[in-house]
Protein backbone atom coordinates (compact mmCIF):
# COMPACT_ATOMS: atom_id res chain seq x y z
CA UNK A 1 0.00 0.00 0.00
CA UNK A 2 1.28 3.45 -0.89
CA UNK A 3 0.74 6.23 1.63
CA UNK A 4 0.26 9.42 -0.38
CA UNK A 5 0.07 11.96 2.40
CA UNK A 6 2.94 13.06 4.61
CA UNK A 7 0.37 14.69 6.89
CA UNK A 8 -1.36 11.32 7.30
CA UNK A 9 1.93 9.64 8.28
CA UNK A 10 2.66 12.40 10.81
CA UNK A 11 -0.85 12.02 12.26
CA UNK A 12 -0.38 8.23 12.60
CA UNK A 13 2.98 8.66 14.33
CA UNK A 14 1.65 11.16 16.88
CA UNK A 15 -0.59 8.47 18.36
CA UNK A 16 1.81 6.06 20.09
CA UNK A 17 -0.83 3.32 20.01
CA UNK A 18 -0.30 3.26 16.22
CA UNK A 19 3.46 2.65 16.39
CA UNK A 20 4.93 -0.81 15.89
CA UNK A 21 8.73 -1.09 16.13
CA UNK A 22 10.47 -3.93 14.36
CA UNK A 23 14.11 -4.84 13.96
CA UNK A 24 15.40 -7.33 11.40
CA UNK A 25 18.10 -9.55 12.95
CA UNK A 26 19.73 -12.56 11.35
CA UNK A 27 23.14 -14.02 10.62
CA UNK A 28 25.31 -12.58 7.81
CA UNK A 29 23.92 -13.24 4.29
CA UNK A 30 20.49 -14.37 5.48
CA UNK A 31 18.44 -11.72 3.66
CA UNK A 32 17.98 -8.86 6.14
CA UNK A 33 18.59 -6.15 3.54
CA UNK A 34 16.49 -7.98 0.95
CA UNK A 35 13.61 -8.17 3.45
CA UNK A 36 14.02 -4.45 4.23
CA UNK A 37 13.93 -3.66 0.49
CA UNK A 38 10.73 -5.72 0.10
CA UNK A 39 9.06 -3.88 3.00
CA UNK A 40 10.12 -0.54 1.50
CA UNK A 41 8.78 -1.53 -1.92
CA UNK A 42 5.42 -2.43 -0.32
CA UNK A 43 5.14 1.27 0.59
CA UNK A 44 5.88 2.36 -2.98
CA UNK A 45 9.19 4.00 -2.06
CA UNK A 46 11.10 1.79 -4.49
CA UNK A 47 9.97 -0.43 -7.34
CA UNK A 48 9.21 -4.05 -6.45
CA UNK A 49 11.56 -5.04 -9.31
CA UNK A 50 14.43 -3.32 -7.49
CA UNK A 51 13.69 -4.87 -4.08
CA UNK A 52 16.66 -6.96 -3.05
CA UNK A 53 18.93 -5.38 -5.65
CA UNK A 54 18.86 -1.69 -4.75
CA UNK A 55 19.98 -2.05 -1.09
CA UNK A 56 17.99 1.09 -0.23
CA UNK A 57 18.97 1.12 3.47
CA UNK A 58 22.70 0.81 2.70
CA UNK A 59 23.36 4.53 2.34
CA UNK A 60 27.15 4.51 2.70
CA UNK A 61 29.20 4.21 -0.49
CA UNK A 62 31.39 1.44 0.96
CA UNK A 63 28.27 -0.58 1.83
CA UNK A 64 27.05 -0.30 -1.77
CA UNK A 65 30.46 -1.20 -3.23
CA UNK A 66 31.07 -4.19 -0.94
CA UNK A 67 27.43 -5.33 -0.91
CA UNK A 68 27.29 -5.61 2.89
CA UNK A 69 25.53 -3.62 5.60
CA UNK A 70 27.99 -2.05 8.03
CA UNK A 71 25.84 0.51 9.80
CA UNK A 72 22.22 0.14 10.86
CA UNK A 73 19.57 2.36 9.25
CA UNK A 74 15.99 3.19 10.19
CA UNK A 75 12.91 4.16 8.20
CA UNK A 76 9.20 4.71 8.94
CA UNK A 77 6.78 2.63 6.89
CA UNK A 78 3.00 2.53 6.64
CA UNK A 79 0.97 -0.62 7.25
CA UNK A 80 -2.78 -1.13 7.01
CA UNK A 81 -4.50 -4.49 7.55
CA UNK A 82 -7.54 -3.33 5.66
CA UNK A 83 -8.59 0.04 4.28
CA UNK A 84 -11.57 0.05 6.66
CA UNK A 85 -9.63 -1.08 9.73
CA UNK A 86 -6.75 0.42 11.67
CA UNK A 87 -3.55 1.83 10.22
CA UNK A 88 -0.17 1.99 11.91
CA UNK A 89 3.20 3.56 11.41
CA UNK A 90 5.96 0.98 11.48
CA UNK A 91 9.54 2.07 12.10
CA UNK A 92 11.90 -0.58 10.75
CA UNK A 93 15.58 -1.09 11.40
CA UNK A 94 17.99 -2.87 9.05
CA UNK A 95 21.09 -3.80 11.00
CA UNK A 96 24.38 -5.47 10.25
CA UNK A 97 24.72 -9.13 11.26
CA UNK A 98 26.84 -8.35 14.34
CA UNK A 99 24.20 -6.96 16.74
Amino acid sequence: MVLNSLDKMIHLQKNTANIRNICVLAHVDHGKTTLADCLISSNGIISSRLAGKLRYMDSREDEQVRGITMKSSAISLHYAKDELLSETGCPALDADGDL
